[in-house]
């Protein structure tokens, strides 16, 4: 624990930790001090000189964002001497910055220049010329750059290179006609051309309108947009988001305020990849002519009804075990409740599978009886951030799970971490220090066996031998992954391919390292669906019952097996939510009804009902540390996509059940009943 020192600030005696700023312990102690290029997700970078302060025996103001605190020190945060300095800086920034334009600006209200400007009552300068472009670059579909109100503070800057690690922005030219710009090789280059990935973190910070989200200026004034917490449901690990709202429409999407320093978005999260694409949404419910081999509007009731009789008709000439209840990860724990309660005593059927690989089960319920129900939280992007060692495991990590990787890579960049992958084709090497275990005729199980083997003793030149892996280097990994600040990342790419058998040794790799023990789990298994943990905690499997019960009947298929059931004519009616292979009509499928959010994603549905969007849904989501979250409705329902659940509840109601839900709570009670 670091030494507590006191100090006085404006004449209050207060206490901080050793190492914090002395802008950090005013603000946690109440005292303002004012910022400009100060960000709380960054380091101090002391730019702007907005948050000089006057220390007593230091002749000259000190910059308070990126100075220490030390005992005894008596520090002034607002004299007459201190305001006209900081008016002189802000009313250099406003002589290059086209204050014109503040009336219309969409971050009139909010612009922290604008802001430190009232408050210090700068003097509106005369414009300087400058040599910099007056057009918005509109380069890419998801963000818009205005050189003309840029500040130069640095954040854009430095949130690429800490946040995601990439070098997308520089610094040139001099004087008035500093620029910041996409630079690579010595060019000012589009975005896209310096790297940039879209993740948004530099709009985030961004503390003028150089960096706004497109379409932006369609929406409201900043303190019109009404903020709803919510999650991503992009991938598996779930990230806090705000969705920011104005006149029934989500105008852009942010990290809250508070959180997490390494609580970012990736381009998914921010931007929505499939809407910012321009893929069409559904809007209606649609019928498939098969002689004509297209679709038709219909009313929703009308698909409704043909879903139920048609389904009902199969389970009448088939048997329940001919139907099969899909989903694709993205329906929250109470819609995953449900929909299985749907499957198992509506229909009867034992084939459900509502988004989890069965190898991710196997290791996840695994993990859970080892760590125990209460206490089953594994490692945060913050915490992989922190660590010492990381061992990656599933090659595709950058693309499935953006934010991972970003921790991942903040580790090695600035932590000192050394990172151990699999790779499955040559890598780039990185700036840091990196172990890459080459999967050529290998396999990421083959990977974990070797270093079980390792770790229970085994010679590693015996599996060296074997023609394995890099003697060395194993040696070099068993002994880092039992180091107490190592942490295990599994991709989804693992369990995409992994069995059972695989799953089972990864889970004993957990225990001989010492990864995984009572209470605590320094392991990260990275699920290719969203809420594998909530469909798992609400009976989403073939083999588990709500809250893991185990089931006392036979298990049902996967969702692996439902396909290859239906091409050896023994499944003949699947009701899906979210998309699944083309193609299943021409194997023996007879009937498909889908609930899907894009109609590209039909995959030949006789009916396809428009899902709900994930803006208007409400509902609990578990994410791959196992920890549930709440996604917040921030818009209204509409006709044409209504609520999932309620969706749910009427095709029960349509095959002879007695439900009578009037909520998601009364769904919430029966569930924790």
């Amino acid at each position: 624990m670091n030494k507590t020192v006191g100090l006085i600030i404006d004449g209050k005696k207060i206490y901080a930790e050793e190492g914090t700023t002395i802008l950090e312990a005013a603000r946690q102690n109440g005292l303002n001090i004012p910022t400009l290029c100060y960000h709380p997700r960054l380091k101090p970078l002391g730019h702007c000189r907005v948050c000089i302060v006057s220390v007593e025996g230091i002749k000259r103001p000190v910059t308070s964002c990126d100075n220490p605190v030390t005992d005894g020190m008596n520090v002034t945060t607002d004299t007459a001497e201190l305001a006209a300095m900081r008016r002189d800086i802000l009313e250099l920034s406003l002589a290059t910055h086209p204050y014109q334009d503040c009336l219309t600006c969409v971050r009139t209200g909010t612009c922290e220049l604008q802001g430190n400007a009232y408050c210090f009552q700068a003097n509106l300068p005369k414009q300087l010329e400058r040599d910099v472009p007056t057009e918005d670059e509109k380069d890419n579909p998801y963000l818009v750059r205005d050189e003309e109100k840029c500040i130069l503070c640095g954040r854009c800057i430095q949130v690429c290179r800490s946040g995601p690690g990439r070098f997308v922005y520089e610094m040139i030219g001099s004087g008035v006609n500093t620029r910041v710009v996409p630079y690579r090789d010595g060019e000012v280059v589009s975005l896209e051309e310096a790297g940039c990935i879209f993740c948004g973190q530099c709009v985030d910070v961004c503390p003028v309108a150089a960096l706004t989200e497109k379409g932006r200026d369609r929406g409201g004034r900043e303190w019109e947009l009404k903020a709803v917490a919510g999650v991503c449901i992009e991938c598996s690990l779930g990230c806090y988001l705000e969705r920011q709202v104005y006149g029934g429409e989500v105008i852009k999407v942010t990290v809250p305020a508070e959180g997490d320093k390494v609580s970012w978005l990736c381009i998914k999260g921010k931007y929505g990849y499939k809407k910012a694409n321009g893929h069409k949404r559904l809007t209606t419910a649609l019928k498939l002519n098969r002689e004509k081999g297209s679709y038709k509007k219909t009313a929703r009731e009308d698909a409704l009804k043909d879903a139920a009789e048609k389904i009902l008709d199969l389970k009448e000439s088939h048997g329940a075990d001919a139907l099969a209840v899909l989903a694709s990860g993205q329906l929250s724990i109470e819609e995953n409740y449900l929909l299985q309660k749907f499957a198992r005593h509506v229909l009867g059927t034992t084939n459900v599978d509502l988004g989890a690989e069965q190898s991710w089960v196997k290791a996840f319920s695994g993990l859970r009886e080892i760590v125990g129900p209460g206490a089953l939280a594994g490692p945060t992007p913050f915490d992989l951030s922190r660590a010492e060692t990381i061992i990656v495991i599933g090659s595709d990590l950058e693309e499935s799970h953006p934010v991972a990787d970003m921790a991942v890579g903040r580790a090695g960049r600035f932590g000192d971490a050394l990172i151990v992958r699999t790779v499955s084709e040559h890598k780039k090497p990185a700036a840091w220090e990196e172990i890459n275990f080459s999967l050529e005729n290998k396999t990421e199980p083959d990977f974990i066996k070797a270093l079980l083997e390792l770790l229970r003793g085994a010679n590693s030149k015996d599996i060296a031998g074997k023609g394995a892996f890099d003697r060395v280097s194993l040696e070099k990994t068993a002994a880092l992954i039992s180091g107490p600040n190592s942490y295990l990342v599994v991709g989804s790419s693992f369990f995409k391919t992994a069995d059972l058998k695989a799953a089972a040794d990864l889970l004993e790799l957990g225990k001989e390292s010492g990864l995984v023990e009572k209470g605590r789990s320094r392991m990260l298994l990275l699920s290719s669906f969203s809420n594998a943990g909530g469909v798992l905690a609400a009976g989403g499997t073939p083999a588990a019952g709500p809250g893991f019960t185990a089931l006392t009947n036979k298990n049902g298929l996967s969702r692996e097996e439902v396909f290859a059931a239906v091409q050896e004519g023994t499944l003949k009616g699947i009701l899906s939510f979210g998309p699944v292979p083309a193609g299943l009509h021409e194997k023996g499928l007879e009937y498909l009804a889908a609930i899907n959010e894009f109609d590209e994603d039909a995959g030949g549905a006789d009916v396809l009902l428009p899902a709900q969007d994930i803006e208007a849904k409400e509902g609990l989501f578990v994410n791959a540390s196992g920890m549930a979250r709440l996604n917040n409705a921030a818009l209204m329902a509409d006709n044409g996509r209504a609520e999932d659940w309620r969706l749910i509840c009427e095709l029960a109601i349509l095959m002879g059940a007695k439900w009578d839900y009037k909520s998601l709570d009364e769904v919430r009670k029966e569930m924790e009943a």
